[in-house]
Formats: C-alpha cells, structure tokens, sequence
C-alpha cells in the first residue's frame, strides 16, 4: 500500500478527528454540567482510531517495500518525520507562548523536544495533545527497526504474524505489570503513557499484513467489521460500567479489546469507494481528512487563545456559542496551517525523496 488516498480510509480519519474535536468542545459546557463522560468518550474514540489507522498506514508501507525489496531506513524516517515534526514543533513553540501569556512563566519543555515527555510517567498537563504524538514517534522509531530484523530473519513469511502477536502480548505483560505495580489512573497513569500503549498500532499494522499480503474477501471483511462492532459494544459497556481508575481490564486488556475492534473494520474501510458518494459529502470528508493533523494539534491551541479573552460562558446559549466557535476557529486554523505551512512542506519532501504524493494522506495525530 503506498501513500495514496483511499476515500473509505479518509472518513475514518475524518471522524476521528470530528470525535476528538466534539469531545474537547463539551469543554465549555462545564459552566452547566461536570456529567460529560460521553464526550470525553468521543475524544478517547478518535484518538484510538487515529492509532489503528496509523498502524495500517505505516504498516502497509514498511510491509510493501520490503516485499518489493525497496525499502530505505533513511528515507523513511526523513518522509515520516518531515511529515509529522514541522508542525509539531510549530505547535509546541505557540503553546509555550500561550503558557506564558497564561501563567506569566516558562514551562519545562526538554523532554517535549525529544518526545519523551510521557515515555514512562505521566504527561505534563500543558500541552496536553502532545502525549499521542510521542507515542506516535515512538512507533515510528522501532517500527522500521523490527520489521527490518524480522524480514531479514523470515523474508517476511507468514512468520510476521507471529512476531506482530509477540509484540502485542509483550506490552500487554508490561502494562499489566505497571498497573499491578503503580496502581495508576486510567487515563495519566495508563491512557497517556507511551510505553504502555504502543500495541494499538500494530493491530493496524496486523489488519494492513492480512489486507496486502494474505488477501480478504468481501465476505471475509463483512464480518470482521461484525466482530469489531461486537468488541466495540463489549468496550463501551466497560468504559461507562466500569470505575476505570480502581478496575483491572479498564486499564488492562480494555486497551487491546479497543484497537482490535477498531482494526477489525479498516479492511472493509480500505475497500469503500466513493463512486456513490455525493461530491459535497467527498469534499467535506477529503478537506477534514486532509487538515486533520494540523487540526488536531490547533484546537486545543485555539481553546487556550480563547480562554485569554474576557468573555466567559455561563448560560446554555453562551456555552454553544463557545463551543461553536470554537470549532469554526479550529477549522479555520487548520486550513490556514495546512496550506501556508504543512502543504509546502511535504511537497519539498517529496522533491527531496522521489515521491509523488496522491493528496498527502495525513498520518496519526
């Protein structure tokens, strides 16, 4: 699978981003209710569909050039990072700015430059969005370097699968020892924490082996789609039942159930034209599909912008005219990065590497 755009794929990541974005907008109807799980839900939905597809993506990738014996460590970590770095570090340097408007001091921002700011411990509480980007690199990092030494040791045979399984039950035996050991919080203490969640991608990078090199029928992606469906129910009655903080499979073997469900849907994502799809809707879909990074790391930015001006909410009108334009801002934004900035940018990257870019697929935020 190479970098081009596949409108099925473009929804999910569309809807992720719209999931992360209503569950940050409930922010302004604090002023009326702190009964807000099921949007923050949402925002916790986006972000694991964001890592599945990630997996997919990158999995795909990594997996098709090293059967077509192309494969380049280099330029691979120069196409991802000038991908993801420039606007990270656009973003990081406004929230510092932001942080000292705010609080009239410098945050710490050391660990922030290397991605290492949630590796083991919880994430510094500004910034916040960041914590997903480290986990990302991180992947990015050992990503390439496993499968290169697994294709070296199996040619990339069915023994793939067994190591992809070996690593999900590896960080899944560590996760389970941190909780045991730690006792942490379900979302600082497990959700955020980088070394503990890099499994979610390879359940991309699973359902990318068996849609590229195995081969699904239609029949075959239907009811995976079911089963994910299924986990997915399963997953949501623990998230609300459950006291996330104090259960063991909340901050457990929830963070399997989650990803597996979701990936258990990308091969039949991968496979959905837009043939019939109305030209307004591919519009929409293709322009959110494509700011989508840029509007990730913006809209807690924009919200933090807003909270210096003197107006506040407290009525239910004044709360969905917050949250209103709140939204708007962040599209607005991220239009405006996409453009004048990240646009520019990949496609310098793509006269510096050799390749044509279909619509600059976006990778996860």
């Amino acid at each position: 699978m190479g970098e081009t755009r596949r409108f099925g794929l473009d929804v999910w990541r569309a809807l992720a981003i719209l999931l992360v974005l209503a569950g940050h907008a409930s922010f302004f109807f604090l002023p009326l209710t702190r009964e807000l799980d099921a949007w923050y839900g949402f925002a916790f939905l986006g972000v694991e569909l964001f890592f599945v597809l990630s997996g997919f993506l990158i999995g795909g990738i990594l997996i098709g050039e090293f059967r077509a014996e192309s494969f380049r460590l280099r330029r691979f970590w120069i196409r991802r990072w000038l991908r993801t770095l420039p606007n990270y570090f656009l973003f990081l340097a406004l929230n510092i700015v932001l942080y000292r408007l705010l609080f009239g001091g410098w945050p710490q921002f050391g660990l922030f430059l290397v991605f290492l700011q949630n590796f083991a411990w919880p994430h510094p509480p500004w910034f916040s969005e960041a914590w997903s980007l480290s986990v990302e690199e991180l992947f990015y990092v050992i990503a390439p370097l496993t499968v290169l030494a697994v294709g070296r040791m199996s040619g990339l045979r069915v023994g793939i699968v067994a190591w992809l399984l070996f690593a999900i039950a590896l960080v899944s035996a560590i996760r389970v020892g941190y909780v045991l050991h730690y006792d942490p919080a379900w979302d600082s203490g497990v959700r955020k924490i980088a070394l503990l969640r890099l499994d979610a991608f390879i359940y991309g990078v699973l359902a990318a082996w068996f849609c590229g090199v195995r081969g699904i029928d239609a029949r075959a992606r239907g009811l995976l789609a079911l089963a994910g469906i299924g986990g997915m129910v399963a997953a949501a009655l623990v998230f609300f039942l459950s006291a996330r903080d104090h259960g063991f499979f909340a901050r457990t073997f929830l963070f399997n159930l989650i990803p597996a469900s979701l990936a258990a849907g990308l091969p039949l994502a991968a496979g959905w034209r837009a043939a019939k799809t109305p030209a307004l809707v591919r519009a929409c879909v293709g322009r959110i599909a494509l700011w989508s990074y840029s509007l990730y790391l913006c809209q807690l930015a924009v919200m933090r912008g807003m909270s210096l001006l003197p107006w506040q909410a407290s009525t239910p009108l004044q709360c969905v005219l917050g949250a209103a334009g709140f939204v708007a801002a962040s599209l607005v934004c991220a239009a405006f990065v996409h453009h004048f900035f990240e646009s520019p940018i990949l496609r310098w990257r793509d006269r510096i590497t050799g390749h044509a870019r279909a619509g600059g697929v976006a990778p996860a935020a």
